[in-house]
């Protein structure tokens, strides 16, 4: 039976969730870096061939390792990878790789929008998640303030990603602490949170053959300059605020020759110029922060990722006394082999290579995560309240097919074929339709909604392919249902425009207006009709003109009328016919005047009639009488009778026909102008 294997007095043990020693620690290396993810590797023996992974996988292990000054460090991980390696002649050969647990964030991929939340509340709601695993799992510690984002896109991406393209895109460090059977995640953006080892200092001595102090020191150091961008310039552009200034820059530090070349960008990443100060200045330091690395080795076992130490021992040209920001380390431990006689420790087993940065030096994190790109158009549906839901800018509503978490994504700017200053077009697309989104520069938080597209669901206002000669333009009523139409049918010989109006139709325009019609016009209304006319109106018929109204026709002229008829001028009245005229009344005659009365016709002049002609001609069938102040004749069937108190006769009479013997005396009383009756004497004389 083999000896159990114990760790009890070795320098560097091993943790699992299998139980003490069931796996006992032969060598660990690996890394950690500041805005990185650690990864450990861990080789262990164990008496078992045949381990289960299930009960090791996604658990925590932890390699704990002695120091010289008998301090303990641990390096906790996520069991990741398992595997058997072989038989050795102690027993079997395992590799472990643990990893944090903000690596199970790459194992997630998810495409999401955070609403009107800042950089920290995005990273908690993703990084609260993965609260399970472990008692704390990240310590937020930052002190700048950050703007609140209409809308921040996780498209495509996993978690881990979308989480340090954030951290990245603001200026926030993350790194780890561990502790034995954990490790947290600390989120910092100022310099003096770093924490001090709690050494303080380190020595520095130089390799002297193989002899090493009996301290933990470093003994390699190789300062390093490197030349950067030294000026950033940005300008951005906001559609709320659209004549803004929003150039913005910002000059490094860098004193050596070129340590200012400019860097020029667009889109800057921020909505107006105060924000946009801040964000130069930080990428202005993001490039900085890659000047002065110092390359070190040594056996500092609680010098990780994240800490900070300060440098003493010998001289070292520019560092002696200096304090430095750990920004990674390389670790490699190897611990002695388990025998059948081994019964002592670990000797000068761990060494160390690491990344330094002054911390009087800026120190921001690298834009190393790309944003994602939207590779072309996608659709989404119109949402919102109602019928139409858009804001002051036209902004609507959309639903992403890929967005699981709200009904309402976001507000999307909608492209119209014009837009000016109170001018150009303005379509809002309706709730439930389907509508093309289209990605500014392919980024997933500024989408521009550039058209529309049918489906099953919504389809086109006439059936296709029956129609597909018709170009349509047709609304729906709002809250009801009718609707405005524009119709275009190029189907040959059958060309036609059509429009439909579902209430009220307005024109208007400024100056003049032309209307051609080519051949025949047909004008319906269903009520009433006014025309008003501001100077002359003038209509040309080349033919006939018929005008039937159902009732009355009332005209009003407020100077004069006049009509020109070019041949007859007929005028039918079914009932009466009456003109008032307020002055002279003239009429003009070329030819003859026929006046034909089926009843009674009264002329009533106030003063006189007077008429001149060649011939005169008046004509009663019955009765003709003509009456005077002093009598009258009345001409009949029986013959002509003057009523009148005296006739007088002027001028020469003559007088024919069988008439009674007083024609004669009445002849000559005519002749001599003398009276037609004979005066009597009266009786008595």
């Amino acid at each position: 039976m083999n000896k159990p294997f114990s760790q009890d007095n070795k320098v560097g043990k091993l943790h699992t969730a299998l139980g003490k020693d069931h796996l006992v620690l032969l060598r660990f290396d690996g890394h950690s870096s500041i805005d990185d993810l650690f990864e450990f590797n861990v080789d262990a023996l164990s008496h078992e061939p045949n381990i289960d992974f299930n009960a090791l996988i996604g658990t925590h292990a932890t390699v704990e390792l002695d120091s010289m000054s008998g301090d303990k460090s641990f390096f906790d991980g996520v069991v990741t990878e398992a595997q058997w390696t072989g038989v050795e002649e102690n027993g079997n050969t395992y590799k472990l790789v643990l990893r944090p647990w903000f690596w199970l964030a790459t194992r997630r991929r998810n495409q999401r929008i955070f609403h009107n939340m800042d950089v920290v509340n995005i990273v908690k709601e993703v990084l609260g998640e993965y609260s399970g695993h472990g008692d704390t799992t990240y310590d937020i510690n930052l002190t700048r303030s950050y703007p609140e984002l209409e809308y921040t896109v996780q498209y495509r991406e996993s978690d881990f990603t979308f989480v340090t393209r954030q951290l990245e895109r603001f200026g926030i460090h993350y790194y780890f602490v561990h502790e034995d059977g954990a490790h947290k995640l600390v989120l910092n953006d100022n310099m003096d949170d770093f924490p001090v080892i709690d050494q303080g200092t380190v020595p520095f001595y130089p390799i002297d053959g193989q002899h090493r102090p009996p301290e933990e020191h470093f003994w390699v150091w190789h300062p390093r300059r490197l030349l950067t961008t030294g000026a950033i310039t940005m300008t951005d552009y906001n559609f709320k605020t659209p004549v803004s200034q929003m150039l913005a820059e910002q000059v490094g530090d860098a004193q050596y020759e070129n340590g200012q070349i400019e860097s020029f960008d667009y889109p800057g990443d921020y909505l107006d110029r105060s924000r946009g100060t801040e964000v130069v200045k930080l990428r202005t330091l993001q490039e900085r922060s890659g000047d002065h690395f110092h390359a070190v080795e040594g056996d500092v076992v609680s010098l990780n990722a994240g800490c900070r130490v300060t440098v003493g021992g010998q001289q070292v040209p520019g560092i002696l006394d200096e304090e430095f920001l750990c920004l990674r380390v390389e670790y490699s431990f190897k611990s002695q082999a388990y025998g059948s006689g081994d019964s002592g420790g670990d000797q000068y087993a761990y060494t160390a290579k690491y990344i330094m940065s002054p911390v009087a030096e800026p120190f921001e994190p690298q834009r190393t995560t790309a944003r994602p790109i939207v590779h072309g158009p996608q659709t989404a549906t119109v949402v919102g309240e109602g019928e139409i839901d858009c804001d002051e800018y036209g902004r609507i509503w959309v639903h992403f097919h890929w967005d699981r978490d709200k009904a309402y994504s976001m507000r999307c700017r909608v492209s119209q074929n014009w837009a000016g200053k109170g001018w150009g077009g303005m379509i809002i697309p309706r709730i439930g339709m389907e509508v093309v989104v289209e990605f500014i520069e392919g980024d997933p938080d500024q989408p521009l909604v550039t058209g529309c597209v049918y489906n099953g669901k919504n389809n086109a206002p006439y059936a296709l392919p029956a129609n597909k000669t018709k170009s349509v333009f047709k609304t729906d009523t709002h809250q009801g249902g009718g609707f405005n139409e524009l119709t275009f049918e190029d189907e040959k010989d059958e060309e036609k425009i059509y429009m439909h109006g579902q209430k009220d139709q307005e024109i208007h325009i400024e100056n003049d207006r032309e209307k051609r019609v080519d051949n025949d016009q047909f004008e319906t209304v269903g009520r009433d009709k006014s025309i008003s006319v501001g100077q002359d109106h003038t209509e040309t018929v080349g033919r006939d003109a018929r005008h039937t109204i159902g009732r009355d026709v009332n005209y009003k002229v407020a100077q004069n009328q006049i009509e020109d008829y070019g041949k007859d001028h007929i005028h039918n009245v079914g009932n009466i016919h009456k003109q008032a005229i307020y002055a002279d009344h003239l009429i003009s005659v070329g030819r003859n005047v026929e006046q034909e009365v089926s009843g009674k016709m009264t002329v009533n002049v106030v003063e006189s009639i007077t008429t001149n002609t060649g011939k005169h001609t008046l004509m009663a069938y019955e009765k003709f009488t003509i009456k005077g102040p002093g009598g009258s004749i009345t001409i009949g069937p029986s013959g002509i009778e003057l009523k009148a108190p005296k006739i007088d006769l002027k001028g020469m009479v003559s007088m024919g026909g069988s008439g009674s013997a007083q024609v004669p005396t009445l002849s000559g009383a005519a002749n001599k102008a003398l009276p037609l009756v004979e005066e009597c004497p009266k009786e008595g004389e």
